[in-house]
């Protein structure tokens, strides 16, 4: 039986070492996220890789997902005011842990939202 998925609801998740929190991957481009809506578990630790290939920075803005997470000690001070800037050619890495709920997203630099950079987090 074949299965299909929307693309938009994937996101790539690496197998962790045995006690390590999974890896969910996220792309920041031009005015996009990749994946555009985030699927989380709800209290189960993970590391939110997002890289961004752009030449221009981006940032990962969502004050009320990271207000309601548990952020890692290690990686508290990458959030500032619910958001993570990202800079050009970069990859940031945030352990937490999610709270349920459905969160939006978007890039609060100038205009980037408008262009279509948002997005959605949910968390079951």
């Amino acid at each position: 039986m074949l299965r299909t998925f929307s693309l938009a609801m994937l996101v790539a998740f690496a197998a962790p070492a045995a006690g390590q929190p999974a890896i969910a991957a996220i792309d920041l481009t031009n005015f996009k996220f990749t994946p555009a809506q985030i699927a989380l578990r709800a209290n189960q630790p993970i590391v939110l890789q997002i890289r961004n290939d752009s030449s221009g920075g981006h940032s990962f803005s969502a004050p009320a997902f990271f207000a309601a997470a548990r952020v890692d000690p290690a990686s508290a001070a990458l959030v500032r005011n619910g958001k993570i800037e990202v800079p050009s050619h970069a990859t940031v890495r945030v352990a937490l842990t999610p709270a349920a709920g459905q969160y939006p997203l978007k890039c609060s630099h100038f205009l980037h939202s408008s262009f279509g950079m948002n997005g959605t987090i949910i968390v079951r």
